[in-house]
């Protein structure tokens, strides 16, 4: 955690402007290592995030909880750091750790370091292309892989974005932020995804009650809203298959 390649990033997942860029570190942390794991990256190593962030070095340090288990794989990533930066020209990697070391006081960094113990699964670079801002707890993030990722950011600007705009403010709906990001590195039409949207909310009950399948009757108050966005949308075409994943993270701390 000494440096940013360590452990750099951010979710995933704040309300921030379009155009800033986070780092996204995802690690594998073993059952029995995660009381430790928290302790160390809450109370000691969120200190020197929090510098940074005083300092104007990022924008905001952010750890998340993967809700359940989702693959078989016994290394598949259960928690995800965020860092982001006001743009790609602010973002050092070295200088955010090297420089605010002394927020940890007179604690050794080798004695709360949680790399020996954490496997690093792998990490994104992301852009944000656009947000409706609100206070949530859980991210429902949807990971893509469209067909046409110019046209995919482009609808959900003009076409989804107004109906979850919509939605965050019914006072009726739970949902209470909505954001997207599209991947700048890994590239390439192998790897996992290339976009993602984040629906935020404040109650686990109300992500899964999103998530489950309900059929919308003619009598439903959505039934005309979703009529016309079927005549609209292009979704079918350009993620023939659906979202990659679907993933519930839970806020663990943040710091901004």
């Amino acid at each position: 955690m000494k440096k940013l390649s360590l452990i750099l990033i951010f979710m995933l997942f704040a309300g921030l402007m379009n155009g800033q860029i986070s780092y996204l570190q995802y690690r594998h942390v073993p059952a029995d290592q995660e009381a430790k794991f928290l302790e160390r990256e809450t109370k000691h190593w969120s200190k020197v995030a929090q510098a940074a962030v005083n300092k104007g070095q990022m924008s905001s340090w952010s750890l998340w909880r993967k809700i359940g288990i989702t693959s078989a794989d016994e290394l598949t990533p259960n928690y995800v750091f965020v860092n982001s930066f006001e743009s790609l020209d602010k973002m050092d990697p070295d200088k955010v750790w090297s420089d605010n070391m002394d927020a940890l006081g007179d604690v050794k960094p080798e004695d709360i370091e949680t790399s020996s113990f954490t496997t690093t699964t792998f990490d994104y670079y992301i852009q944000y292309e656009d947000h409706i801002d609100g206070e949530y707890k859980y991210a429902l993030v949807n990971y893509a892989k469209p067909t046409d990722l110019t046209a995919f950011i482009q609808e959900n600007k003009s076409l989804w974005k107004p109906v979850h705009e919509d939605r965050i403010n019914n006072i009726m709906n739970t949902m209470t932020y909505w954001g997207m990001s599209s991947v700048i590195y890994p590239a390439g039409n192998q790897d996992r995804f290339s976009v993602f949207t984040v629906d935020g909310f404040n109650n686990l009950n109300d992500v899964l009650d999103y998530l489950r399948f309900t059929e919308i009757s003619d009598s439903s108050p959505n039934a005309a809203a979703m009529d016309d966005l079927a005549g609209k949308t292009k979704m079918d075409e350009l993620m023939p298959n659906g979202f990659e994943r679907r993933i519930i993270y839970e806020r663990v701390m943040t710091v901004k």
